[in-house]
């Protein structure tokens, strides 16, 4: 085997010589042969993908849309909203026994031009004033309706339905006593003066002039009508200044003073108005009894309206479920 294969290697034909002339001569030959250009078949294969992204890119300029300008919406409705938390007392049961019971609710009134919406008697309750009172009370037996000490009505105790109330007014109106309307509040002059005489005291008591005054501090007015407002309260005859006010959460307030009319069970009362001195917005307002009644000590608070919001505001009115609106209230004084 070893003798076969060297024959092989021996029968194998000699590697030719290379001749480095001719190798020069064939590759000038070749570079100078004319090439051949690139078939139209050749080049969409060469092209196509980048022919592909340029047609995506073409399509999307197309058809898609341009960013969208934002939707201004509608003006909303302005609304005035003023929400209040009041309660009162009243003196009730037996003639010979009596005790006093405190009536709790809340009113949210909103007003946009000539529409009012009210919800009234919002989280209301009537319960014993203190514990005495509610010791009296379970000694009576726990009666759900009980008389009025001094009157011809009788009073629910317990929690109170809310009821909504809407109306349509030509015009604004301050107070129910105030019959005259006002096209508008930019009607008001801005100085005290001016803005008694628009609110014509001629025939008015000036408790009821007060009233009026305290209505225009709550209503949707300017600034410098608020402001006049109140100076104008200062200035009506038995009014008392209140300095530096001390009011409940750690407030403080400035306010007047005015003497009220007797009001139903108390006489001897007092009205005190008290704003903010910052912003001229009202905070509260109070009758207070001057003289010792019912076993209430003087200067005891016997009705009191705090005002929770004072503010224009674009939200709805928020009414209460399963309410009718101008449907009946059920009030929790009623008839014997």
């Amino acid at each position: 085997m070893e003798d076969l294969m060297k024959s092989l290697a021996e029968a194998r034909p000699p590697t030719p010589e290379v001749s480095r002339d001719r190798m020069e001569r064939d590759l000038a030959r070749i570079v100078a042969l004319p090439q051949e250009k690139p078939t139209r078949k050749a080049l969409v294969r060469r092209f196509a993908p980048l022919a592909v992204v340029a047609a995506v890119i073409a399509l999307a300029v197309v058809v898609l849309p341009e960013p969208s300008q934002p939707v201004q919406p509608a003006a909303p409705g302005q609304w005035w909203r003023v929400l209040r938390e009041q309660w009162s007392v009243m003196v009730v049961g037996d003639p010979s026994k009596p005790y006093l019971v405190r009536f709790d609710s809340k009113t949210d009134q909103w007003q946009a031009g000539t529409r009012e919406i009210a919800v009234v008697q919002k989280d209301g309750e009537v319960s014993p004033l203190s514990p005495n009172d509610d010791a009296a009370w379970e000694a009576a037996g726990r009666p759900e309706v009980v008389p009025q000490v001094g009157g011809s009505r009788s009073v629910r105790i317990g929690s109170m339905a809310p009821g909504v109330r809407e109306s349509y007014v030509s015009g604004l109106s301050l107070t129910s006593m105030y019959w005259d309307r006002l096209e508008s509040f930019d009607d008001l002059p801005a100085d005290p003066a001016g803005m008694l005489a628009m609110l014509k005291p001629e025939g008015k008591s000036t408790y009821q002039i007060a009233e009026l005054v305290m209505a225009v501090l709550i209503a949707d007015v300017r600034d410098d009508q608020r402001r006049a407002a109140f100076e104008l309260l200062r200035s009506l005859d038995g009014v008392r200044y209140l300095d530096r006010v001390q009011l409940r959460n750690a407030r403080e307030g400035v306010g007047v003073a005015i003497p009220a009319p007797p009001q139903f069970q108390f006489g001897d009362v007092e009205t005190q108005f008290v704003i903010n001195p910052d912003t001229g917005k009202p905070i509260v307002r109070r009758n207070v009894i001057t003289r010792p009644q019912h076993g209430l000590p003087a200067n005891m608070q016997i009705f009191e309206e705090e005002y929770l919001l004072l503010e224009r505001t674009t939200i709805e009115p928020i009414l209460p479920l399963g309410v009718a609106v101008n449907g009946e209230v059920e009030s929790p004084i009623i008839e014997r």
